[in-house]
């Protein structure tokens, strides 16, 4: 079970469903036409397979590649895809496609982290570029 990386796993896919769903609502404010327009342009064919690949990308940075990751990507559009869109049974493969290139791509940098630190290098500290835009207390940058 450690190997599957269940609880990584989970995380993953709920701030995709959570990401969906905020997506979904947010449609709903628009007229007909535009919601209809902005469900089957952004997140049918734009947002939603770039958004799989980047969460997968960045939870497996941190813990490695997550085998179930590509399958539950596309999981997480079939209820929506029933609901809300046309049914089109290659979004789903293309949507656990994208997720799991993106763990791959997530495992591939997390191995670089691993070697470095291996080597006896110090791990990176990673900063949100947000809080390293408003970090005015760092006197380094500015000798």
């Amino acid at each position: 079970m450690e190997k599957l990386k269940l609880k990584a796993t989970a995380e993953a896919v709920a701030i995709l469903l959570g990401f969906f769903v905020f997506g979904m609502l947010i449609s709903y404010l628009f007229d007909e036409v535009t919601a209809e327009l902005f469900r089957v342009v952004l997140l049918e064919w734009g947002a939603f397979p770039m958004l799989c690949a980047i969460v997968g990308g960045v939870v497996s940075m941190k813990n490695g590649f997550m085998p179930l990751y590509g399958i539950l990507s596309a999981v997480v559009f079939l209820p929506f895809m029933f609901l809300f869109f046309e049914v089109n049974w290659g979004l789903v493969i293309a949507y656990g496609l994208f997720g799991a290139l993106g763990s791959l791509f997530g495992h591939w940098l997390f191995l670089k982290e691993v070697k470095r630190i291996e080597e006896g290098k110090p791990e990176k500290k990673r900063k949100s570029i947000i809080f390293s835009l408003f970090d005015r207390y760092d006197t380094k940058k500015y000798k």
